[in-house]
């Protein structure tokens, strides 16, 4: 019996063949090993598997039917009964009615929390990956609740935001949470989830914020935490928040660059590029291959090397960016720049753009490409 290779076009025998794990593609040995010395990917057209397999262990998951027993690298929870279970097990008792622990005669509830039930009209459970989180009063929703209240956009309409009523915190707890620290004699009832990223531990009335924006606005001021001994400048969630509860003050709060890029939306692209290979395609490529340097904005310092191609996308290129820096696509971007000769610029990343080549826009191996994942609120440029 023999098996197809599609590198050298052959009929090999199956005792010279290889298939790669997980994409399952088939080929002979000597392509595989040749082609190994400068790839490391399954050389199929859109696979992306590695040529080298992975290391495989067991998991110690406890869930009485785990369906990852054997993986790569098993992320572990440890529930309320300590139990350990894997994010696979986590994620389907988060779409049973009732959030129970499946490891074997257990059933005990895995997390006792609030934040588990839509806040949106359904006050059903939210299931692990398809929930929304609103980004300026950090409401947890389900695709559909989430859909409704922001009508297809990002954030809630202007002052209508949603107020969470907590009811599991002690009263210690609450006399502390709901008495403003800005001053010394305000006893003002605070905002409820503010600051929207934690910027900072004090808790601010609407009586503090509103001096303190009106403070910022006569000083040409980025929003800042009222505390006298704090004053750290709120981030862009926080100060998306604050431009919903005060809609008087739009003006202010137009000079300031409040652009979010959630995941990996914008690169959302469903077009295949065809690949013709030639003869003389290693050659070709590697005459195409050019090395950037990529990092966080604030720590372009420690940059890293990424080998690109010069005809590649940018929507692609950004693609390997987060993927160097390890930024999961669920996390949020504040902005792409381009650094060149000391001089660094905003890179537009959107559906206009995304199908754009390096060559078009002029990157080469001359630039950096920063990532803005702070949220620091600046100015409008």
């Amino acid at each position: 019996m023999s098996v197809w290779c599609q590198i050298c076009n052959e009929m090999k025998p199956c005792d010279e063949a290889i298939q790669l794990i997980p994409c399952l593609h088939t080929f002979c040995r000597a392509c595989i090993k040749e082609l190994g010395r400068n790839q490391k990917s399954c050389p199929s057209m859109h696979c992306y598997s590695n040529i080298t397999p992975p290391d495989l262990v067991i998991s110690t998951c406890e869930g009485e039917k785990c369906q990852k027993k054997v993986t790569t690298a098993p992320e572990m929870l440890r529930t309320a009964c300590n139990h350990d279970i894997c994010q696979h097990c986590f994620d389907m008792a988060c779409r049973k009615e009732k959030l129970a622990c499946p490891a074997p005669n257990c059933g005990e509830p895995m997390i006792d929390d609030e934040d588990l039930i839509c806040d949106g009209p359904c006050k059903q459970i939210l299931v692990h990956d398809k929930s929304v989180t609103i980004p300026c009063c950090g409401a947890k929703m389900c695709e559909d609740c989430a859909a409704n209240n922001t009508k297809t956009s990002d954030f809630c309409p202007p002052g209508k935001c949603i107020i969470k009523e907590t009811g599991k915190k002690k009263k210690s707890d609450m006399q502390t949470r709901h008495t403003c620290l800005c001053t010394l004699n305000c006893e003002g009832e605070v905002l409820r989830n503010f600051p929207s990223e934690f910027e900072c531990e004090h808790d601010v009335c609407i009586g503090c914020i509103t001096a303190m924006l009106s403070e910022c606005e006569k000083n040409g001021k980025s929003p800042c935490c009222p505390n006298k001994t704090c004053g750290i400048p709120y981030r862009c969630e926080s100060v998306l928040a604050l431009r919903a509860q005060f809609p008087d003050k739009k003006d202010y709060f137009a000079k300031f660059s409040l652009s979010v890029q959630f995941s990996m939306q914008t690169l959302k692209d469903e077009t295949v590029t065809e690949i013709v290979i030639s003869e003389n395609f290693e050659k070709e490529l590697a005459e195409q291959t050019f090395t950037i340097k990529v990092g966080a904005c604030d720590d372009d310092e420690n940059a890293q090397r990424l080998d690109y191609v010069k005809n590649g996308t940018l929507g692609d290129l950004i693609r390997e960016v987060r993927r160097v820096l390890k930024i999961l696509a669920t996390e949020k971007i504040y902005g792409y720049y381009r650094s060149e000769d000391g001089k660094q610029v905003p890179l537009e990343v959107s559906q206009k753009t995304i199908r754009k080549t390096c060559d078009e826009l002029g990157i080469t191996e001359k630039t950096t490409i920063l990532v803005d994942t702070s949220g620091i609120v600046g100015g409008k440029k």
